[in-house]
């Protein structure tokens, strides 16, 4: 068994011992900004009133629901402290299914070292305790990440216990429904049309009576055009239109219905895309090094309230960990890749990264939403590292991490970080020079 390492378990008592101690270091009464603040707020309708207030953004309900447990166990006092402690341990059980898939990959010393860069990556802690669903989202793709390289040679049942999983998942994050369709296409393509229809059916109807109710209640309320959410048409127009993102919000609020909002988002953001079309192209970049460049989404928490006074110098010091931690993480993933994309299973996986990446470039990136894919870039990196020690390493290998470090240089050299959050911070140069009015909402 896993467990029966000893050293991957020192390891987790240390990860989560890092999270905890980091995430109580924090102000237990910070103000809630921006996201944080709206899913507390719903949170809070929900334990109150058995329903899911939906005002400007129609969201997935799980991580709502997940607050609202947390609340209804520790009280009304304790319960973000208690919300902060049930994600650092989800964030410290991420790496048990990251040293599962490095160690069939590549071996023991492959796993602990996949292991150890999810449980002391200064993003993966930094994360841990924001109110935020993609922690308790990532060890859900984590888990689903890990079993996928086995269904094929596995029962329907355990297809479609994935399948339930990966519903689940869906209630906190849609998103992820781009790997069920990879997923089938990589089935027909490997196996044959009678083996993937089982096994496509067994994983999708499993999926499909997951996200049943939820999708039920929102064809009641709002028809056929909101079925999990609407905020997609929301990122589509903030994301390509010209107008300051806070004139955007104000004419997004000023809608009367969920329906409404997503209808004009989806017309509004299609216009400025058919007005500007090289606009359009040139955000493309910029958006696809934004997902995939320098972690600074984390760092923005230490200059919008609600932390503890942090000097501008310890910001930066936070700032540049964060960065030299995600440099050495990219380029290991880098020489480890190939690894990963002559498996199967994890092939699908690296493919549903590239089309959430097409996704992102059309809509909004943040180097946030890739937090979920920490998964691969842990895996890879560990065995990345062994093939160094191992002195394994080949030309493509190589070149993966010169492709690695253009995305690196671009992202600190351009000013690429400018998102629905920002309207200041441009580069490196720009955050030490700035007068703290960056990241705010």
């Amino acid at each position: 068994m896993i467990l029966a390492d000893r050293r991957l378990l020192w390891m987790l008592g240390a990860g989560l011992a890092i999270r905890c101690g980091f995430a109580f270091w924090l102000d237990g009464s910070m103000v809630l900004v921006g996201d944080e603040g709206v899913y507390a707020r719903y949170a809070s309708w929900l334990l109150r009133s058995g329903e899911l207030h939906s005002d400007a953004l129609v969201r997935p309900p799980l991580y709502f629901l997940f607050l609202a447990l947390a609340k209804f166990v520790a009280g009304p006092e304790r319960w973000i402290l208690f919300a902060k402690l049930l994600q650092c341990l989800a964030s410290t059980a991420t790496a048990i299914p990251i040293y599962r898939s490095a160690r069939r990959l590549a071996g023991e010393r492959a796993a602990r070292i996949a292991a150890a860069f999810l449980l002391f990556g200064p993003t993966s802690i930094a994360y841990s305790h924001l109110l935020w669903p993609e922690t308790v989202f990532t060890l859900i793709a984590a888990i689903v990440f890990d079993a996928i390289a086995s269904l094929e040679r596995g029962s329907l049942v355990r297809a479609a216990g994935v399948g339930a999983l990966t519903g689940i998942a869906m209630l906190m994050k849609p998103v992820i429904g781009l790997l069920c369709v990879v997923l089938a296409a990589s089935w027909l393509l490997r196996l044959g049309a009678a083996r993937a229809a089982q096994l496509s059916l067994a994983f999708g109807l499993a999926t499909a009576l997951v996200l049943a109710p939820w999708v039920a209640r929102n064809l009641l309320l709002y028809g056929p055009t909101v079925l999990v959410e609407n905020e997609g048409p929301y990122n589509l127009w903030v994301a390509n239109a010209p107008e300051p993102p806070e004139e955007i919000w104000e004419q997004w609020q000023a809608l009367p219905d969920p329906v409404t909002r997503s209808r004009v988002g989806s017309e509004r953001g299609m216009a400025a895309i058919r007005e500007d079309p090289a606009r359009f192209v040139r955000n493309l970049g910029v958006r696809l090094v934004n997902l995939w460049g320098f972690e600074w989404f984390a760092t923005r928490h230490f200059a919008i309230g609600g932390y503890r006074d942090v000097s501008r110098g310890a910001f930066l010091g936070w700032f540049w960990t964060l960065q030299t931690a995600w440099v050495l993480a990219l380029l290991a993933a880098a020489l480890g890749f190939s690894a990963l994309w002559r498996d199967p299973g994890l092939r699908v996986v690296l493919i549903y990264t590239l089309l959430f990446s097409a996704v992102s470039m059309v809509l909004v990136s943040t180097t946030r939403w890739r937090l979920p894919f920490e998964f691969w870039i842990c895996v890879s990196a560990g065995i990345g590292v062994e093939r160094a020690l191992a002195g394994t390493l080949v030309r493509r290998d190589l070149a993966l991490a010169g492709v690695a470090i253009a995305v690196l240089f671009v992202s600190a050299t351009r000013p690429l970080f400018r998102t629905i959050a920002s309207g200041e911070f441009d580069t490196p140069r720009d955050l030490a020079r700035s007068e703290w009015t960056f990241f705010r909402y």
